[in-house]
């Protein structure tokens, strides 16, 4: 199973957050493939593999761990690799700590935090566009197709219901807070290739951002309906002199133009609905020379090198919070 990381990195104090710690305890890096018994208690770590079958032998070789320590009886190292089986890390002792296993799930599970009523949880897809315009087949690669989730604020609902107030059936700029957040999710490839600034060292430049929006309703219908349309360029790279940040070798530069239109529906100064498509293209170039030659598997925490150039297509579909998902 995939654990979010920032609860690995930032577990909290119930039961799941100690087991979290507990896993985090040997973690080589704020990321990995771990592998637990039933205790909790971490059998290997690794970043990478040094080829395709290595994999294999890498939960091969766990599993015999499993069978030798399938629980927290006797004590025994967390073993970690940098990259399986060549590049073996110092193991990590036992602490001895035994986990408590409660009956069953938290009421609250921290992997679906409480958002506050009224807030609009949003899913966007994305697809890069062969040269006939239709999807790229192979969407197993992140720079071919992306989901995301965010969320759309109260107070950011309410600075469009104020502008839609102020603009009555005049087509208006919408609130900047919205706009940015909207397309801030729209590219392809892994989160530190965001062109409106990495999260691992990078700079975004806005160079446009003009969505437009009418109420299309009659007087008499409820909900309001806005109608948006308008266009994005963002544009960003690898910011090789920013200080505090090593070099490790990567190259990129993204590019994404984007035309938008849709719909959003609102009620009583809250969204409803939110439906919106984009269509544009994208460049992305990522790379690394150390990576050179090397497998997939074998620069897992970098990714594999980059060269896309081409049509793309996104959508963004938007619902208020579920009530079991609000906050108590």
């Amino acid at each position: 199973m995939a654990l979010k990381a920032a609860l690995v990195n930032n577990p909290g104090d119930d039961e799941e957050g100690r087991l979290y710690r507990e896993i985090a305890r040997s973690k080589p890096a704020p990321q990995g493939i771990c592998v637990a018994n039933s205790a909790g208690k971490v059998l290997d770590w690794t970043l990478m593999f040094d080829d395709n079958e290595s994999i294999l032998a890498f939960f091969n070789y766990t599993l015999e761990r499993f069978a030798k320590y399938p629980d927290a009886r006797q004590p025994f190292s967390a073993q970690r690799h940098m990259k399986f089986p060549s590049s073996k890390l110092p193991d990590v002792p036992d602490n001895r700590l035994v986990l408590p296993i409660p009956d069953q799930h938290a009421q609250s599970c921290p992997a679906n935090p409480r958002l506050p009523p009224g807030t609009i949880v949003a899913r966007l897809f994305g697809r890069a566009l062969d040269e006939n315009g239709q999807p790229v087949a192979d969407t197993i690669r992140q720079e071919h197709y992306v989901e995301d989730r965010f969320n759309l604020p109260v107070e950011t609902q309410a600075a469009l219901a104020q502008a839609v107030l102020n603009a009555g059936t005049n087509a208006f700029k919408m609130p900047d807070a919205l706009a940015r957040l909207l397309i801030s999710h729209a590219f392809l490839g892994q989160l530190d290739v965001n062109p409106l600034g990495s999260p691992a060292g990078g700079k975004g430049d806005l160079k446009e951002l003009a969505l437009w929006v009418q109420n299309i309703s009659s007087q008499h219908h409820a909900p309001t309906r806005l109608r948006v349309a308008g266009a994005s360029h963002i544009a960003g790279a690898q910011d090789r002199n920013r200080p505090g940040k090593s070099n490790d070798g990567r190259i990129w530069e993204h590019d994404v133009k984007l035309t938008w239109d849709g719909l959003i529906d609102m009620h009583g100064g809250r969204i409803t609905r939110l439906l919106l498509q984009a269509r544009g293209s994208e460049k992305l170039k990522w790379g690394n020379p150390s990576f050179a030659d090397a497998a997939d598997v074998a620069c897992l925490p970098g990714g594999h090198p980059i060269d896309l150039s081409c049509e793309v297509h996104y959508g963004i579909l938007g619902e208020p919070v579920r009530v079991e998902a609000r906050a108590f």
